[in-house]
Order: C-alpha cells, then sequence, then structure tokens
C-alpha cells in the first residue's frame, strides 16, 4: 500500500527549500520537505531512515532498531515513523550508500518531477545517437553517397557518348596537292572518316606525309566538331645533277625524287653543275661538303620561278662559289659573280636578255656582276 502524504506537512527548519513532487493520489503537486526522500512508484519501503544535516551535505542514518543499506536485498529494520512514513522495511535502494554520502550532490532535485526539464534531456537521449548524433545518419549518408556517385557515372557515361558521337571526322580535304589526288594524299595521311577528331596525331600525320618524297607537310586544321583540312606542299622537279653517272631529279629544297640512266633526261631542268656531292639517294636530301651550295641553289630557282623565267635556264655552274655562271636556254652565258643580291642580278639578266634577243643578238657573255651596269660580249 502506497503511503498518503499529507499537503500541509511543514518543512523543517534549516532541511532546504520545498520542491513540488509527483507523488500525489489527485494528480496534484504537493510539498514536502527537502530533507525527506521520495520513494519511486511501486516501491514498498521496509527499512526506514532518516536525513540529517551535517556541515555542507546531508547523510543518512538509519532509525532505532534499523541498519544502513548494505546491498540487496535489504533487511528488516524499523517500523513506519511521522517523520518516514513509508519506512516498513528496507533503506530507500535509491539513496546512496552511506560510505559514499558525496554521490548525493550529484543527483538532480527533480529526479521524479517529469514536469522539469531533466526529463526532457534524458527522453531527448533516447531519440538521438550516443554522441547526440540521428541514430540513423550514417546510413542516410551512406545512401545519399550512391546516389551521388550514381549521377556521376550517368553524368560521365553521357558524356562520353556526345564526346565519341559529336567529334567525329565527317569531311576531310586537302589543299596544296598537285599531281597527287586528294585520295592519295589523304591515304597516305592516316587520316580516316569516323575517327575521332581529337584522336589525330599531328606528329604521326606529319610523319606518314613526309614518307612519300614528293609531299611536305605544312599542318593539320581541325575545324571542330568533324571537319578536317590537310595541308600539303607537293614536291616538283626544278633542278638536275649528275652522280657517278647517273642522273637524278630535286625539287628546288634537294629533296631527291627520281634517278635515271639517262643523263640528257633533264628537259625543262636546271642541270646543276660543280655540287661536292658525297652521297645521292632517291627520297632523302641530297649530302653536300658544302652546304652553302645547296642555299645558292634553292636561292637562284625560286627568284626564277617568281619571275617566271625557270625555263629560260638549263644550266647553273657551282663550280666557283665566287664566281657563278648561267647558261640560258638560248645558250647565252651570264656572269653572276659573288653569290650576293642574286634578285638584282638575275633581274638584270632577264631584262639585257630580253633586249638583246630584240636586237637580235644570238650568243655570247652577259656579265651582270655589277647589275646597275651589264656588259655584253658577243661571240667571236
Amino acid at each position: 500500500m502506497e503511503p498518503s502524504w499529507q499537503p500541509n506537512q511543514q518543512p523543517q527548519q534549516g532541511s532546504g527549500r520545498v520542491r513540488p513532487s509527483a507523488w500525489s493520489d489527485e494528480g496534484e503537486y504537493v510539498q514536502k520537505p527537502l530533507g525527506v526522500q521520495e520513494p519511486p512508484r511501486g516501491y514498498a519501503p521496509q527499512t526506514g531512515y532518516q536525513l540529517v544535516q551535517q556541515g555542507q551535505g546531508t547523510q543518512s542514518q538509519p532509525y532505532a532498531g534499523g541498519q544502513a543499506w548494505q546491498g540487496y536485498p535489504p533487511q528488516p529494520s524499523a517500523a513506519p515513523t511521522p517523520s518516514n512514513p513509508w519506512a516498513t522495511g528496507s533503506v530507500d535502494p535509491f539513496d546512496e550508500p552511506a560510505e559514499a554520502p558525496e554521490l548525493r550532490d550529484q543527483r538532480s532535485d527533480h529526479l521524479y518531477n517529469k514536469e522539469d526539464r531533466f526529463w526532457d534531456h534524458v527522453e531527448g537521449s533516447q531519440k538521438t545517437g550516443r554522441h547526440g548524433s540521428r541514430p540513423h545518419r550514417g546510413k542516410a549518408e551512406s545512401h545519399t553517397m550512391r546516389w551521388v556517385i550514381l549521377i556521376l557515372v550517368v553524368l560521365v557515361g553521357v558524356g562520353l557518348a556526345v564526346y565519341s558521337a559529336v567529334f567525329q571526322v565527317r569531311d576531310i580535304t586537302v589543299q596544296g596537292g598537285i599531281t597527287l589526288s586528294e585520295k592519295e594524299i589523304v591515304d597516305i595521311s592516316g587520316i580516316t572518316l569516323g575517327m575521332n577528331t581529337f584522336a589525330i596525331d599531328d606528329d604521326l600525320v606529319e610523319k606518314n606525309i613526309e614518307s612519300n618524297r614528293y609531299l611536305s607537310f605544312v599542318c593539320v586544321d581541325k575545324q571542330l566538331p568533324d571537319k578536317v583540312v590537310i595541308q600539303v606542299k607537293e614536291r616538283v622537279e626544278a633542278a638536275a645533277v649528275k652522280y657517278c653517272g647517273i642522273l637524278y631529279t630535286m625539287d628546288n629544297r634537294g629533296m631527291v625524287l627520281e634517278e635515271y640512266l639517262d643523263t640528257e633526261r633533264h628537259t625543262g631542268l636546271v642541270l646543276v653543275d660543280g655540287m661536292d656531292i658525297h652521297d645521292c639517294r632517291v627520297g632523302q636530301a641530297i649530302g653536300l661538303n658544302d652546304e652553302s651550295q645547296m642555299q645558292v641553289v634553292t636561292e637562284v630557282l625560286v627568284e626564277l620561278k617568281v619571275m617566271s623565267a625557270l625555263g629560260q635556264v638549263k644550266e647553273l655552274d657551282l663550280s666557283n662559289m665566287d664566281n657563278l655562271f648561267i647558261v640560258s636556254d638560248d645558250d647565252f652565258t651570264v656572269r653572276i659573280g659573288a653569290p650576293e643580291n642574286l634578285h638584282a642580278k638575275l633581274r638584270s639578266m632577264l631584262l639585257t636578255l630580253n633586249h638583246l634577243r630584240q636586237e637580235g643578238y644570238d650568243g655570247g657573255t652577259v656579265d651582270v656582276s655589277t647589275p646597275v651596269n651589264p656588259t655584253y660580249i658577243p661571240e667571236s
């Protein structure tokens, strides 16, 4: 049987403040002295005790005939008294042992009052994790991370699909070809329709194109998303040399293009004499002991081509690099002199030869080593 608390009970002098209690049968709060402990609901007290003020804290003392709490189960003790009506056989199990009274200072005064914020903390802690986090937060974060990874995988897949579908070569154009067809140049380059535009290796394309001795690589123009322009220069025969009894033809940069056993098969080409050759092979640049000779040949051939006079010269003599000679297609011998100021000298040569032809002269020697004052010596 639960004890009946008296609502008009007055606190003892010096026993502390009055606190509300939730033990009223009528559902109302009653006040009792702070020094009197309340039993838990449903607990049948058996032994009484009383709280006595000592110094800064309180200690429990058993009633006459009773004993201090030693453990469980409790030992029989004194009967209830007016100051402790629920002591009917044992000490309150919620009280601290007599040998550790300092624990009482850590107990909340509102331990049994569920209207206090103390219980809010206890109830809230049951809904959260050990460190104040939600119990299923880790699973939620893992689930979110899986969705993020899935979305990233889908985006990457879509990007790769677009990358592969959009940037495909669908149009190939060739610029600079002369004798070789566009298809031949495309096949040599290694670029094919359908390949990825960004997968085109310029260095590899250059190597492929330069493997053909008639082609000189310029660049690959990638016009995104699907068009490619291959720019080349086609090498053409411009000069001929005789080496070891074989006639070799080359372009104006010295690339050897063909070889002939017929040493007279050089019609329309400038025959270069006096070159100091140490190696001459088809598909390779001509090997010279004096590289300045090839520079002179290139400059002369380029100037004649610009002046549209390449067909008027049939021989260039480099036997003496300080005294160059040119033979025209109608057998005029032209002294160029040192390989300096070649543009002015060649222009003076063309003007002088044109004048001599108009005057009816045939053959002889023209000296344009001083281009502003050319001279002519007829044949004797």
